[in-house]
């Protein structure tokens, strides 16, 4: 095989890789606007917060919502905090953002 075959025989593999390529591209791009559909949602909300709208809102506003550790969770909140860091099973700060 000469030379200029050879550079046929690339030329034509380098052009179909690169064909696939861009398929491969535009489905990603096509993806990438497909709308997003939030079909059911369930969770503990912070900072007192009573509706997902008004988390929603919080999260618009850019608010920080830390506090104490919530009640009603089953934790034993008297024994939880401990100032040791490295103490297994327990935590070091009294508040923190809980979901």
């Amino acid at each position: 095989m000469d030379n200029e075959q050879k550079l046929r025989d690339y030329l034509k593999r380098a052009t179909f890789e690169l064909r696939e390529s861009r398929q491969r591209v535009q489905d990603l791009e096509e993806r990438a606007h497909e709308p997003i559909a939030i079909v059911g949602m369930a969770c503990r909300l912070p900072g007192g917060v009573a509706t997902p709208d008004d988390f929603w809102d919080l999260l618009s506003a850019g608010r920080d919502v830390v506090g104490t550790f919530p009640d009603g969770r089953d934790w034993d909140l008297e024994s939880l905090y401990d100032p040791d860091p490295g103490r297994l099973g327990t935590s070091y700060t009294r508040e923190g953002g809980f979901l």
